[in-house]
């Protein structure tokens, strides 16, 4: 018996009966290429949802350039390597960031739960499992730029935020993100875009647009977007200060947009308690299931 099917037998071991709180939403936050501000996007975007009532956890996955720790000023004790092959718990990886925004430190790869004894798989999945219902929202940072690793994120999420600025370069590699992912699947999932760093807000909707009409007459798909952040001086100050621009600058610009777009994505009380999610369990079974068939 392979590793994978091993680990899924100890899944099913684990699957208790659903419970009243709903699973947690796991979102892949990505872009087509580095220095788009991706990584301060997902932050501030995690404290925006939490300043609306919601919990939320960041799970950092950008194995190159780990930025969501730097951005906080904050060096993190371990990660879930240290579940992996140390034997901690999760609650031990669980770090504390700023305003007690909880993140965790990623550092491996899917192909690493294939090389565990089924002791090791064990322990691994009954704290993936405390994750479960933890919280409401589960945001995914990975790293910028296309690998078969960030398609098998993107499709097991429940649905990406793909961040972009108006730069052509930039808006080129957004596009072959999303049709790379469209030649893995005949079920497209779902994008939103967020276009970042925009000089005005006519650039921005040109940006969206032009990605919309290339994913429309191309890959015959229908790209949403989620919102704008204008270019503000704020943000760079506070990424200098290592304080997110939502607490440090509040009534900035930038917060104001983060405002807007947690408004826009946020569906009203009974739209969120009736969302279908399998949570980050579900997201752990799919991409065991990708690695397998890698």
């Amino acid at each position: 018996m392979d590793q994978a099917q091993s680990l899924r037998e100890y899944m099913q071991r684990f699957n208790v009966q659903e419970e009243k709180t709903h699973a947690s939403r796991v979102i892949t936050i990505t872009s087509g290429k580095g220095g788009v501000g991706k990584s301060n996007f997902t932050l501030n975007f995690a404290l925006g949802l939490q300043a609306a009532g919601k919990k939320v956890v960041i799970l950092d996955l950008d194995l190159s350039t780990a930025n969501i720790n730097i951005l906080m000023g904050i060096t993190p004790r371990y990660s879930l390597v240290d579940v992996l092959y140390h034997k901690k718990y999760i609650w031990d990886v669980l770090e504390k960031g700023i305003e007690g925004i909880e993140y965790i430190a990623g550092g491996f790869e899917i192909q690493d739960l294939m090389k565990l004894d089924q002791q090791t798989l064990t322990f691994f999945w009954s704290q993936i499992q405390e994750l479960q219902t933890y919280a409401d929202f589960i945001l995914l940072d990975t790293g910028a730029g296309i690998s078969k690793e960030l398609v098998d994120f993107i499709l097991a999420s429940d649905e990406t935020i793909l961040v972009t600025t108006p730069e052509p370069t930039s808006i080129a590699d957004s596009y072959a993100v999303m049709k790379t992912v469209h030649q893995y699947t005949n079920q497209f999932p779902n994008f939103l875009l967020v276009v970042n760093r925009a000089h005005s807000y006519r650039e921005a909707v040109e940006t969206s647009r032009a990605l919309k009409n290339a994913c429309g007459s191309f890959l015959k798909i229908k790209l949403k977007t989620l919102g704008f952040l204008m270019e503000d001086v704020h943000v760079g100050r506070a990424v200098r200060s290592q304080t997110p621009f939502f607490i440090s600058y509040p009534n900035s610009e930038a917060s104001r947009s983060i405002k807007q777009i947690v408004y826009t994505y946020l569906p009203d009380k009974d739209e969120f308690t009736a969302i279908k999610t399998k949570g980050i369990r579900g997201f752990f079974e799919k991409m065991l299931s990708f690695g397998k068939s890698s």
